[in-house]
């Protein structure tokens, strides 16, 4: 398998999209009579890689086995994105075509993720702020390319994050008496002061101090960066966990971001790190920040984002503050619940509030595990033989999945995964 390059969506050619689920055009009235429906088959998928500057040079080529050329990248899109489209490479013609000219827009996106430095500080709004906020930058003649635009499609993007390896992330806001402690354990006197609203205001105090952070004059949010991180780079090895985990996240940041007062609120989160297998859910309105390592993400297409710092990116403060839920929060880490477990293996799933995607595993032990509801297969592990039926017990052709590679299931079918690996199994309950 190779890695694609992202390239823009062909926006100039009409292209018919089917929603593979329903049989039915996407956007067709539920009432309209199905067309026929086109075999079921299981198709070898191609992502497209994202080069961003905080990926790894070395993971994802690594799990695809092909030649790392010492560049980052960051992640894999396995999904119908628009801004980078996976293929598939259709058994019914002589090469590849888009995956969404076979199953129409999927809602949601599978990644591989590779982080070697902090992503940004952000926040996605809820599906009720991203239709508002979306209508009236349309309604304004903001353009879509434009770096002050903020919201630029009407989805919600709750995602799932699922660690391969140990995995740092930043995620809701902590308890305030922690991050007081924290800041009294650094000793600067400008942290201190800017962390005082969460004393006085523990349910919402978090707003106060995001604002008067990421409106510090540039040069005033750069030296407070630069004092917090030297108070770090003073905590003492004998120092309580919790203050040393804060000190090593600061100095970890100012490797990567000098200067960025998002290194001082970042102090403001729950900082975790996700064993392999654990997952971290980011609903709607959630302030976070992936810090290092590699998983799986799933999340609804859209590329609703709000930053709030550990960027050069663009920062709308009070968008920003206007869509983020302050209340303290634990970090929501979950581990997989097993759905079926036999002499086979292993089926389990993430439990998360949503719609947009069904994100399990299957844990194949040399038999067999049965997996239903899938569009997009990924195997990060071993060798497994995917074989099925479809709604009509249609045998599918079966294929063999290998570490690193991926499958499209054009429709509705039933699943059964043979051999020894790990394979992540992407689907929707829309």
């Amino acid at each position: 398998m190779t890695i694609g390059e992202t390239t823009p969506a062909n926006t100039g050619t009409s292209v018919r999209r089917w929603d593979a689920r329903t049989g039915r055009p996407a956007g067709a009235p539920r009432g309209a009579p199905p067309p026929p429906r086109a075999p079921v088959r299981v198709l070898e998928l191609h992502g497209r890689a994202q080069r961003y500057a905080w990926g790894s040079p070395t993971a994802i080529p690594d799990l695809l086995d092909i030649p790392s050329d010492g560049e980052p990248v960051a992640e894999l899109w396995l999904g119908t994105h628009p801004q980078a489209p996976a293929e598939v490479v259709d058994t019914g013609t002589s090469g590849r075509r888009a995956a969404a000219d076979l199953v129409g827009e999927l809602p949601f996106l599978l990644k591989v993720l590779a982080a070697d430095k902090a992503l940004s500080l952000q926040v996605h709004p809820n599906a009720e702020q991203a239709r508002a906020g979306f209508d009236a930058e349309q309604a304004a003649g903001i353009a879509p390319d434009d770096p002050r635009r903020r919201y630029r499609d009407r989805n919600h993007k709750p995602e799932l994050i699922v660690a391969l390896t140990p995995f740092r992330a930043l995620a809701g806001i902590r308890a305030p008496g922690a991050t007081l402690a924290v800041a009294r354990g650094l000793g600067h006197p400008g942290l201190i002061a800017a962390f005082a609203p969460l004393a006085t205001d523990p349910a919402g105090g978090a707003t106060q101090v995001l604002r008067s952070l990421l409106t510090l004059p540039p040069q005033a949010g750069e030296e407070l960066a630069a004092g917090v991180v030297a108070a770090a780079g003073r905590v003492s090895p004998d120092a309580d966990e919790q203050l040393r985990r804060a000190a090593e996240l600061v100095l970890l940041l100012a490797e990567t971001h000098p200067g960025d007062v998002g290194i001082a609120a970042a102090l403001l989160l729950n900082d975790v790190t996700l064993r392999p297998g654990e997952g971290l859910f980011q609903p709607a309105r959630l302030l976070h920040a992936y810090v290092q390592g590699v998983g799986i993400e799933i999340m609804a297409t859209s590329d609703n984002v709000l930053r709030g710092g550990l960027t050069p990116k663009h920062i709308d403060v009070d968008e920003l503050l206007r869509i983020l839920d302050p209340r303290p929060t634990g970090a929501p880490v979950l581990t997989p619940r097993p759905l079926a477990t036999g002499p086979g293996g292993q089926l389990r799933a993430w439990d998360v509030p949503v719609d947009d995607f069904v994100l399990r595993e299957a844990v194949c032990a040399g038999g067999s595990v049965a997996v239903p509801d899938t569009s997009v297969l990924l195997a990060v592990e071993g060798s497994v033989e995917v074989a099925g039926t479809d709604l009509a017990g249609s045998p599918l052709a079966p294929m063999t999945l290998r570490r690193g590679g991926s499958a499209l299931v054009t429709g509705p079918a039933a699943l059964t995964l043979t051999g020894t690996g790990r394979v992540f199994a992407a689907g929707s309950r829309v």
